[in-house]
């Protein structure tokens, strides 16, 4: 697998408030672009008092052309580890700009989320070490085809389903381990059909994996 590092990294403090909906759909009380050290993404919820915290993070995707056909997301784990509920899941975001030019804004923090595209399957456990999260279909096809990944962590069973459990959600991530996006590209080879054989059913030409091959009888 390769691996690219994380261009941009910020998270966002959400409002208190007594109602669910006003709390998860509100701009953030405050941001901080460019974090270090530890924060959570959390839901808490206590009496009358609900917040959200998100994390976003954004990937230069400029070099990749070919197809992924794998891909996940590495976030290690803060000093001190939640009991569950720690259920996370990563969605796709327009934060920063949507190409990671610009600093985090407390508009981010909800408006910029697309819980359409999900980005992750849910993560239901949570280390002190590497965390992975495996990323969807959805998200490989946005690796290849647009030169900017832009997603958010957030927790899945209140913000993610938009339902109130009741329960505070919560997971320490450590900023000073870089985040990474690791990924398995399709290897590139002769792209054409061969004696009405399709090139996507031909592993080999000659004892030549097709991977291997640029070019038959001088013909690309």
């Amino acid at each position: 697998m390769a691996t690219i590092n994380v261009n941009r990294q910020g998270v966002g403090t959400g409002i208190t408030n007594k109602i669910f909906s006003t709390a998860r759909t509100n701009a953030a009380s405050a941001v901080t672009d460019g974090i270090t050290g530890e924060f959570d993404v959390q839901y808490f919820t206590s009496g009358r008092t609900k917040r959200f915290k998100r994390v976003f993070l954004h990937f230069d995707t400029s070099g990749i052309t070919g197809t992924v056909t794998a891909a996940h997301i590495d976030v290690n784990g803060a000093s001190g580890v939640d009991a569950d509920p720690n259920d996370t899941i990563i969605i796709k975001s327009t934060a920063f700009g949507g190409d990671g030019g610009t600093a985090l804004a407390t508009s981010d923090h909800f408006s910029s989320l697309d819980y359409s595209t999900v980005y992750s399957s849910e993560l239901t456990t949570w280390s002190t070490g590497n965390n992975e999260y495996t990323l969807t279909a959805a998200a490989l096809a946005d690796i290849k085809n647009n030169d900017h990944f832009t997603l958010a962590i957030i927790d899945n069973d209140n913000d993610y389903a938009n339902t109130d459990t009741g329960a505070t959600s919560d997971i320490g991530i450590d900023f000073d381990v870089t985040i990474t996006l690791d990924y398995t590209e399709a290897a590139a080879g002769y792209a054409h059909d061969v004696n009405s054989v399709a090139a996507a059913s031909i592993g080999k030409v000659n004892s030549v994996a097709t991977a291997s091959i640029g070019k038959i009888n001088s013909v690309d």
